[in-house]
Order: structure tokens, then C-alpha cells, then sequence
């Protein structure tokens, strides 16, 4: 059983991993910048139900265009 502070541990690893695999460009970033909508990955991240689904995803694809439909942050990392 994980305990909290690993089990945040990872799942920032895992957005962070995302979000170089997204290759979430300055514009994208910027948007995600603010202390809010960043609370807010994290959050979604934290919640999400797939967390060996999405490790799997990014060892198959450490560059993609966008984030995986399963991943809660899916409609954030993907905006144009």
C-alpha cells in the first residue's frame, strides 16, 4: 500500500512526465502557469483511476501530440 507522500510523489512524476510528452509548448504553459489551474492537475492527477494505465501509455509514447482520452488532464495538456 502506498502511503500519501509516495503516492504524490508519483503521480507528480507521472504529470510531469506528461506534460514533456505532450511537449506543452509556452503557450499551452502559460495557461497552465497560473497557481489555480496547476492545483488543478495536480488534483485531477491525484483522483485519477488509471495510474498504470498511464505509465504503461508513457513508456510507449514519451513524445505525443496529445495526452491519452483516459487521462483526467486530457482536455488541458491538449488545448491548442
Amino acid at each position: 500500500l502506498m502511503g500519501t507522500q509516495d503516492r504524490l510523489d508519483d503521480r507528480v512524476n507521472l504529470l510531469a512526465k506528461m506534460i514533456i510528452a505532450t511537449d506543452t509548448n509556452d503557450s499551452k504553459a502559460c495557461g497552465l502557469g497560473k497557481l489555480g489551474k496547476f492545483n488543478n492537475l495536480v488534483k485531477n492527477c491525484l483522483n485519477c483511476q488509471s495510474p498504470e494505465d498511464c505509465k504503461i501509455w508513457l513508456e510507449q509514447y514519451p513524445i505525443s501530440a496529445n495526452a491519452p482520452s483516459f487521462c483526467p488532464n486530457a482536455k488541458l495538456l491538449n488545448r491548442e
